[in-house]
């Protein structure tokens, strides 16, 4: 029963950080903010987190950053092995489906792992997922499109440009206050957008 109750306090206390930390970004949170989000003391924050840095990282782990990693590199290859093909539209739905489930679950967490990063190993996150779309998305260039005339160099520039737009498109409809089922039905159609955007440089 004693543990029940730690347990409950100790969710209480995280719940009230993530929010704490959304709103105020790492450095600019304090302990107090979070007590008084809960009404408990500060000395009880610290019975179950030693200090602010500890507790920044129990409710945005770095582990999430590598399973974000994992599921854009996924859909990169997906999207980029199906372009032209309406084939798997089952393995397509359940790919877009996880990118939606991702973002409800973890829209807090996201924004201050890319925006309220300051203070935290996750100052150059944006980036560093920048670059990572585009090593996955290298493999699929071509040397020639029907479209435009465009040198490596050049691609690889318009590529850095698309993939900060697709980071920005999102972190923007995650900061937006809204239900949940609006939010899924605009990342779908963004996700429709890209897609289209991505068949139409290809060809």
């Amino acid at each position: 029963m004693v543990q029940a109750k730690k347990d409950e306090v100790r969710k209480e206390i995280e719940y009230a950080a993530l929010k704490v930390f959304f709103e105020k970004g790492y450095v600019d949170a304090k302990m107090s903010d979070i007590a008084n989000e809960i009404n408990i003391s500060v000395g009880n924050i610290y019975t179950y987190f030693k200090n602010k840095k500890e507790l920044f990282y129990a409710v945005v782990p770095p582990d999430l950053v590598d399973y974000l990693k994992n599921v854009l590199v996924e859909t990169i290859h997906f999207d980029n092995q199906t372009l032209f093909e309406e084939t798997d539209s089952e393995r397509k739905s359940a790919l877009l489906q996880e990118q939606v489930d991702v973002l409800r679950k973890y829209r807090n967490q996201i924004v201050i792992i890319f925006e309220k990063n300051k203070g935290t190993i996750y100052t150059n996150a944006k980036n560093e997922l920048v670059e990572l779309m585009i090593e996955t998305k290298k493999a699929y260039l071509k040397n020639q499109y029907k479209r435009y005339e465009i040198g490596t160099e050049e691609n690889l520039i318009l590529l850095n440009i698309l993939a900060h737009n697709v980071i920005d498109m999102n972190l923007d409809l995650l900061k937006r206050d809204m239900s949940e089922d609006s939010r899924k039905q605009i990342f779908e159609a963004l996700y429709v957008y890209r897609l289209y955007g991505i068949k139409s440089l290809n060809e």
